[in-house]
């Protein structure tokens, strides 16, 4: 599964290459944390545990949140996907 959700971040990355607009490498070590941390028992909501990732990362989260949202349903896959495997 690591592989699968590499070569899916790694396709994203190439996409926003291509449309002029570098990611962050960061946002990919924030989906981790996220998935890591919504695996915790008694994990806070995903809400706050986005706001607390892009805090304690210093990413800047208006960026964060746009690639979440444009990535969003496959990116949400990935995460929860990521924290069953876990």
């Amino acid at each position: 599964m690591a592989s699968r959700v590499a070569t899916g971040e790694r396709q994203a990355t190439l996409r926003a290459e291509r449309a002029g607009e570098r990611i962050d490498p960061r946002f990919h070590r924030a989906i981790l944390k996220i998935a890591l941390e919504l695996k915790k028992p008694n994990a806070p909501s995903y809400d706050e545990i986005v706001r607390a990732t892009i805090r304690t990362m210093r990413l800047d989260g208006s960026a964060f949140r746009r690639y979440l949202g444009e990535n969003g349903a496959r990116n949400m896959s990935l995460l929860l996907a990521t924290a069953r495997t876990i």
